[in-house]
């Protein structure tokens, strides 16, 4: 951080000498944003502007510093000249009464991308401003890589496309018709040592699914296309055999969760061909290995739940159309269809989305919720009634011991009374004894049986209750 120390010190030199009122003195004026190619020149605008008050005005110091660079890029003190090698002065002949101080950058790098100061001191002030540079190199026309080399349809195989150039842009995949890939592959990035990045895509082609052709673009930062590359397959015998026969598919299709889905797809015959006929269709998924449906010298086979859209279709019928019976979540994706006819061949794709599985879904956990509803109101009316009807029959059986209580105290109290009458009358000891045995009888065994009794029959109702109450929750 050398380069912004001496800065500092400088500005703290000239402020302690009282010059900072010189600072309006002296202005520089640079461009805020600058583009720069890789590996050509690149200009970094500044001039400086004086006060009418300024008369005839030197420079002393010039000096530029790029941030994370440590020593000056480019200095000019006393009327020494200093730089890095691959900068200089954009004006070839300057000198101190130069008011143009651009920097000239010779072979521009990625690495000289970032924000540049640039300080000014003269006899009459100083100033420093800032400028960015932002670089850019455009990406170079795309290489299409086949494995195996020849690749044809009786081959799985694959497409590689690479460019090169900066920052990094983005690569897309399109058919013979100029039409976007539907199921784009994932783009690899790769930095280079000197900063590019390399762009890398796959496309893998499945058996019985080739194009005539195959177009790779690539796209900048900014999402403007900078160069394309095409693959033609097989040469001009195959692709006048494509041209014989077209597809026509529908791009996009909505299938609905558990209904049938129809992918529409028909075969456009070239308007010279006479009794045209169909030798091969095959239907295929993207991820699934295996053809879905596929017919081949007469031979119909799919695998279940698929079959041509047409129910008596024949080798006559350009309408091959397919027909997903009971469609799945598992069914969406990309479609491809192939065709090779006794004139020639072609491919199409389409995609299928499904929808409607999520509403099934929402009917079920509503008939859950009502159902769970239900039976947190049984619930609740059973609990309810057991801490309702539990303390009643409790209630009542205490009720009863209180009573036989409160029955026993007057027998004895009538008990007494019998004594005192039979002590005046003159009565005998013999009948006292009798009436407390009879007392004794009916306090000790009489009342707790009918207590245990009552709670007996308490316990039982709550019981039959409980039961009741659990067959009407379950």
């Amino acid at each position: 951080m050398a380069s912004a120390g001496f800065l500092l010190l400088t500005l703290a030199v000239l402020n302690s000498i009282g010059s900072v009122k010189s600072i309006a003195f002296v202005k520089i004026h640079c461009k805020t944003q600058n583009i720069g190619q890789y590996e050509q020149e690149s200009r970094l605008d500044c001039v400086i502007h004086y006060s009418g008050e300024v008369k005839d005005p030197e420079i002393m110091v010039v000096t530029w510093s790029r941030e994370g660079v440590e020593e000056p890029i480019l200095k000019y003190e006393n009327g020494k000249l200093t730089s890095l090698p691959g900068y200089s002065f954009a004006e070839p002949s300057w000198n101190n009464k130069n008011v143009n101080v651009s920097l000239l950058i010779h072979k521009t790098a990625v690495k000289d991308e970032g924000v540049y100061i640039c300080f000014v001191t003269t006899n009459s002030g100083y100033k420093l401003n800032q400028t960015r540079l932002n670089v850019t190199a455009k990406y170079g026309v795309p290489t299409i890589q086949p494995q195996p080399q020849d690749i044809d349809l009786d081959t799985d195989g694959s497409l590689t496309c690479k460019s090169t150039g900066y920052p990094k842009g983005r690569l897309s995949w399109f058919d013979k018709d100029n039409k976007p890939w539907l199921d784009q592959p994932e783009v690899k990035v790769l930095k280079t040592e000197n900063g590019l990045f390399t762009l890398s895509s796959t496309l893998k082609i499945q058996r019985g699914s080739s194009f005539s052709q195959y177009t790779c673009k690539v796209f900048n930062a900014r999402g403007d296309e900078e160069a394309e590359e095409s693959f033609i397959s097989g040469g001009s015998s195959q692709s006048h055999a494509q041209s014989s026969v077209e597809i026509h598919c529908k791009t996009q299709n909505v299938g609905q969760y558990d209904q049938q889905s129809r992918l529409d797809c028909v075969i456009h015959h070239a308007e010279d061909l006479e009794d045209p006929e169909i030798v091969v269709v095959t239907w295929s998924r993207q991820g699934v290995e295996e053809p879905i449906l596929k017919y081949e010298n007469g031979k119909l086979t799919s695998l279940p739940g698929y079959s041509f859209a047409e129910p008596s279709w024949n080798n006559k019928n350009v309408n091959v159309s397919l027909l997903i019976h009971k469609t799945a979540v598992k069914d969406e994706g990309v479609y491809t269809c192939h065709v090779t006819t006794d004139s020639g061949f072609n491919t199409n794709q389409t995609r299928l989305n499904v929808t409607g599985d999520d509403q099934e879904t929402e009917g079920d956990v509503q008939e859950s919720l009502t159902t769970g509803l239900g039976q947190d109101a049984k619930y609740s009316n059973m609990i309810l009634d057991t801490k309702i009807g539990a303390p009643v029959l409790v209630v009542g059986s205490l009720i009863l011991l209180v009573f036989y209580k409160i029955r026993s105290q007057q027998d004895d109290q009538e008990t007494e009374g019998d004594v005192q009458e039979s002590l005046t009358t003159g009565l005998g000891q013999d009948t006292k004894d009798a009436k407390d045995s009879n007392m004794i009888l009916a306090t000790k065994i009489v009342a707790p049986v009918l207590v245990v009794g009552s709670l007996i029959v308490g316990l039982l109702v709550l019981l039959l209750y409980k039961r009741q109450s659990w067959r009407e929750y379950h």
